[in-house]
C-alpha cells in the first residue's frame, strides 16, 4: 500500500489533475473567464476548427462559463460536484479509504464563505469535529481551501498552456500528452510540489483521453501518469453533465465555528 505521504499528495493534486479549462490565466478558450448569467444552456462551440488542439480547446467552451455538474473518480476516492455560476457558489462531495481508513467530506463554497462537514474516522477526536456537524472554516487561517471561485472548480487554466499534443480519436474523442509539472502552476500547493518531484520525468509525459456529448462539450476526460519508483500510476477520470442547468448548492444554515484545529489542517 502506498504510504500516506504519497496518498495525500495525490489527493490534494485532483483539481491540477482535472485542469483543463481554458488558455492563459483568465481561464478562457474562446471566452472572457466570466462566469455566465444564469438560467441559460451552455452552448456547444458553433464550428468545429480542424486543428486538434483547437478544436479540443473549444470543447471546453461551455465549462468556462462554471455552470454544471461533474463527477471525479482517483484511485480509491470517488467525488462529486456542481459549479453554479448564477450565484458563484459550489459543492462538493467525496468519499474514499486512505490506509486502511475510510473518509467522507462535504465542502460548500457560497457568499465568500467556505462550510465543510468531514468524516476521519477514528481521527475525528484528535480533530475535535462531529462528522454530523457543518463547520465554517476561517479563511484567515485556512488558507489552502481559501479559493476564488474559479479556483473551486475541478477545471484549472494552466493546463492549455501544458498540452503537448492532441490527436482525434473519431468524430467525438481525443487523446493527447501534457506536461503535468506545468500543470500543477493552478494548484501551487506543497502537497502538489511534492508529487512532481516523486514524479519526476514522468509527470512531463501524462496523457488523455477525452470523449464530447451529443452537443459537442466535453463529457469524459481521463488523465493517466505512469507509475513511477516513487509513485503508483495515477489515473483521474471526471465525467461532466447539465450544463448550464445544475441546481444551486444548499448552504448550511446551522453551522458552527469551525475549532482551531480543524482550521489548521488547512493553514
Amino acid at each position: 500500500m502506498k504510504s500516506v505521504k504519497i496518498t495525500i499528495a495525490i489527493l490534494s493534486a485532483a483539481t491540477v489533475l482535472g485542469v483543463a479549462a481554458g488558455c492563459g490565466g483568465s481561464g478562457d478558450a474562446g471566452g472572457t473567464g466570466t462566469p455566465a448569467a444564469g438560467g441559460t444552456t451552455a452552448a456547444a462551440p458553433a464550428t468545429t476548427p480542424a486543428d486538434p488542439k483547437e478544436a479540443f480547446l473549444g470543447a471546453f467552451a461551455a465549462l468556462n462559463e462554471r455552470h454544471f455538474a461533474y463527477t471525479l473518480t482517483l484511485d480509491e476516492t470517488k467525488a462529486s460536484g456542481v459549479m453554479h455560476a448564477p450565484s458563484t457558489s459550489s459543492r462538493s462531495v467525496s468519499e474514499g479509504e486512505l490506509e486502511g481508513t475510510k473518509f467522507s467530506t462535504e465542502t460548500v463554497y457560497a457568499g465568500g464563505k467556505a462550510f465543510v462537514k468531514l468524516d476521519f474516522g477514528a481521527a475525528n477526536a484528535n480533530i475535535g469535529i462531529d462528522p454530523a456537524t457543518w463547520y465554517e472554516l476561517d479563511l484567515n487561517v485556512a488558507k489552502q481551501l481559501n479559493y476564488t471561485f474559479e479556483q473551486q472548480s475541478p477545471i484549472q487554466p494552466s493546463f492549455s498552456t501544458s498540452i503537448a499534443s492532441v490527436e482525434r480519436d473519431g468524430d467525438d474523442a481525443f487523446t493527447g500528452a501534457f506536461d503535468f509539472a506545468a500543470a500543477t502552476k493552478g494548484n501551487p500547493s506543497a502537497q502538489t510540489k511534492s508529487l512532481v518531484q516523486m514524479l519526476g520525468d514522468a509527470a512531463k509525459s501524462a496523457t488523455f483521453d477525452a470523449h464530447l456529448d451529443d452537443q459537442g462539450r466535453i463529457a469524459e476526460l481521463v488523465f493517466t501518469i505512469a507509475k513511477t519508483d516513487k509513485t503508483p500510476e495515477i489515473k483521474q477520470t471526471l465525467t461532466f453533465t447539465e450544463y448550464g442547468t445544475a441546481a444551486a448548492p444548499e448552504v448550511p444554515t446551522n453551522a458552527q465555528p469551525a475549532p482551531a484545529s480543524l482550521n489548521n489542517l488547512y493553514k
